[in-house]
Formats: C-alpha cells, sequence, structure tokens
C-alpha cells in the first residue's frame, strides 16, 4: 500500500503535495501570530484573514477553469513558482514585521496565484493511478494532509521563535520551490480536449452545465459547501471552546489539534488499507455521519468529566471517519465527472466550501458564553451527521450513472 508514495509519478505528486503543505503549514501559523503580537490590533488580524479568504469566495470557480484549460501538471507547476514570488513582500523591510500592506498584498497574491492547484491536483491524480487502486490514492492525500498540519505548525512556531518570522518566509518559499522540482517529474499530460479553445465564461458554463446533469455531482458538490459550514464554525470555536467549556489552556489546545492530525494520520492509514475494496458512497456515507458523531462526543465529554483526556481520546478516534469521508467524495466526484471538466467540477466546489467557511465563522462569531459556545460548535457535528445522511440517496444514483466506472 505504501509503496505508492515511494515510486512513481503518484508518489512525486504526493510529496510535492506534502512539501508545499507543510509550508503553508508554516506561515498560517507564524504570520497571523506575529501579526498579532505586533500589532495587538483585531481588525489587522481581521483583515488578514479577509486578504486569504474573499479571493477563494468570490473567484473559486475560476481556478477550475484555468485546471482544466492548460496541462494539469503546469498549472501545479506554475502555481508553486507563483505562490513562492507571493512570499516576496514578506520581506520587505528589516523589522520582525513587514508593514501591513505587505502582509495583506501577500496574502491576497499567495490566494489568487493558487486558485488552480487544488482543482488540477484533484484532477491530474486519476492520472496516474490505476483506477482500481484511486479510492486507495485518495485516503493516502488524506493522509499526507494531516502529515502537513502535523508538522507544519509545529515547525513554524519553532522557526518564528528561534529565527524570526523571515526565516519562516524563507523556509516557506523554499518548500514552494522544491515542490515545483518534484512535478518536473510527474508526466506531461495534455490539456482537457476542448477546455483551451472555450471562452472562460463559456468554459465555467459548461463546467456548471456537468454538474447540473449529473444528479449524484450536484448532490456531492452541495455537500460540500453545507459541510464547510460546520468547518467554519468548528475552526472559529476550538479555541473558545477549549478554554470556555473544557476550562484549559494553550497547552490543551495545542494537545486537541495534535490529537486531531494524529487520528487523520491514523485514518488515512486505516482507510488507504481497505478503501480498494469499499464502496466510496460507502465511505462517504459512514465517515459523515461518523464524524458528526464523534465531534458531537468530544464536544458534550466536558459537561460529563473536567478530566482533558476523554476529549482527547476521542478527537483522535474522529481522524478515522474523517478520512473515510474525504477519501469516498473525492474518488465519487473524480470517477462520475468526465475528465474535460474535472477540474471546473472541483473548482465549483472549492467555490462554495470557500464560501461555507466564511459563513460558517460569521455564525460562529455570535457565540457568547460557555453556553453559547458550546450550542454552537455541536452545529458542526450536526452538520456533518446531515451530510452524511443526505448522502445516502448517493447508494441508489451512483448506481445508474454512466460514469461511474470500476468496482463498487
Amino acid at each position: 500500500m505504501f509503496t505508492m508514495i515511494f515510486r512513481g509519478s503518484f508518489a512525486r505528486l504526493w510529496w510535492s503535495g506534502l512539501i508545499s503543505m507543510t509550508g503553508n503549514g508554516l506561515l498560517s501559523t507564524a504570520l497571523p501570530a506575529q501579526v498579532y503580537l505586533e500589532t495587538r490590533s483585531v481588525p489587522a488580524a481581521t483583515l488578514m484573514f479577509l486578504a486569504g479568504t474573499l479571493p477563494r469566495v468570490l473567484l473559486g470557480s475560476l481556478g477550475g477553469v484555468l485546471a482544466d484549460r492548460w496541462p494539469r501538471r503546469e498549472v501545479l507547476l506554475v502555481c508553486n513558482v507563483l505562490a513562492a514570488l507571493a512570499l516576496l513582500p514578506l520581506l520587505i523591510g528589516g523589522g520582525d514585521l513587514p508593514p501591513l500592506w505587505a502582509v495583506l498584498l501577500s496574502s491576497v497574491l499567495l490566494s489568487l496565484v493558487t486558485l488552480p492547484a487544488g482543482p488540477a491536483e484533484g484532477a491530474l491524480l486519476p492520472t496516474l493511478v490505476p483506477e482500481s487502486q484511486l479510492a486507495r490514492a485518495n485516503a493516502l492525500n488524506a493522509l499526507n494532509n494531516n502529515l502537513a498540519r502535523l508538522i507544519g505548525p509545529a515547525l513554524g512556531g519553532v522557526l518564528l521563535v528561534t529565527l524570526g518570522l523571515r526565516a519562516v518566509v524563507l523556509v516557506d518559499l523554499l518548500t514552494f520551490v522544491v515542490a515545483a522540482l518534484l512535478l518536473l517529474g510527474v508526466p506531461h499530460t495534455p490539456a482537457a480536449l476542448g477546455a483551451a479553445q472555450e471562452r472562460m465564461s463559456a468554459a465555467f458554463r459548461a463546467g456548471l452545465q456537468t454538474v447540473r446533469e449529473v444528479p449524484a455531482l450536484r448532490l456531492l458538490v452541495g455537500l460540500a459547501g453545507l459541510a464547510a459550514l460546520g468547518e467554519g464554525i468548528f475552526g472559529t470555536l476550538i479555541a473558545p471552546f477549549v478554554a470556555e467549556v473544557m476550562g484549559g489552556d494553550a497547552r490543551i489546545y495545542g494537545l486537541l489539534l495534535s490529537a486531531q492530525a494524529i487520528g487523520g494520520l491514523v485514518g488515512g492509514a486505516l482507510v488507504a488499507r481497505f478503501a480498494a475494496h469499499l464502496n466510496p458512497a460507502a465511505l462517504f456515507i459512514a465517515g459523515g455521519i461518523g464524524l458528526g458523531l464523534g465531534d458531537l462526543v468530544v464536544f458534550l465529554l466536558p459537561l460529563l468529566t473536567p478530566a482533558p483526556w476523554p476529549p482527547l481520546l476521542a478527537m483522535a478516534l474522529v481522524g478515522v471517519p474523517a478520512a473515510s469521508s474525504g477519501a469516498g467524495w473525492m474518488t465519487l466526484v473524480q470517477r462520475l465527472t468526465p475528465e474535460a471538466a474535472l477540474g471546473r467540477v472541483f473548482g465549483l466546489a472549492g467555490h462554495l466550501m470557500a464560501a461555507g467557511v466564511l459563513l460558517g465563522t460569521g455564525i460562529a462569531s455570535l457565540a457568547r458564553g460557555p453556553q453559547g459556545i458550546l450550542v454552537v460548535i455541536c452545529l458542526h457535528g450536526v452538520i456533518q451527521v446531515i451530510v452524511g445522511l443526505a448522502a445516502l440517496r448517493l447508494l441508489k444514483q451512483t448506481r445508474r450513472e454512466p460514469h461511474l466506472h470500476g468496482s463498487s
């Protein structure tokens, strides 16, 4: 199973993604912390969050159009090179923090130039592995994401404290360069047939039409946006939950995030081991329901015991259904979508997910006091259960979709 990540084209794509995402974890941990520590300004931190988020909310689908318009390996190469260049404004000035305008400019540029990266990677992956190994490859990518989440923030914090923000930026820049070099070993594939000749607006409409025409795709894309709403709530309230509901400190918060990442690693490995023998729709359904119920257990356990270890253990166990849900969703989209439109479908889903995260963040900001925080963060678990239950329709729909190939 793990030989897939040590040889061949998929391995190069896997390591390229791991390295660039680890770099993202470095910067996304260190930069907001340094901005707040230097300015003590909540508006400055909010502006930085919006600078990195709004381009994806407003233009997310554009990334999918671009991913289908040019060869996908080249799209990923260019994204990594441009991402490295987007970090250069952060090297302006000689102090501990560049000017705020440079921070905002870099955040906007980084968000814009990486818009096509996710859709291009999701569309390129099925061309690098046999169809029978697609679910396994997607599960290994989930392991990849959690490994980056574990390494990146920890390393970013250490570098920030010991060497300063400039060192973090330089290491992140280097990760993008190394990721681009690794991609040079991935075989060149031509652009999706016909996509390069279409006008941008026509290409977008064609991708939207693809989703409209396939009921299972409509459901998958819509559920991705709904799940992201819950993720926005979770990401905003997890720190207040630890402090106000669990009565924990920064150490408990760090342990909870580490438990989440370690659980994701174990979950990704387990799902990769068995995914090839399971129906991807069943993976998505069971994963969504399990993730929602598991998160509700995490949130409600502090009402039963003040000890921190039960929520930490539950958070680690949730990694298995989380990896299952992600691998099932990716595999279904890849199998149901015509190859020429795959980038646009991923781009549309990413657009809805960015909007969902932003809306979830807004909802979470309304929570007040321990009870309010607990009630609102529990919405995340409820939403994930709803996603899993709504996905039950996929079992019937995918049996009759002409684009769904392979074993189930």
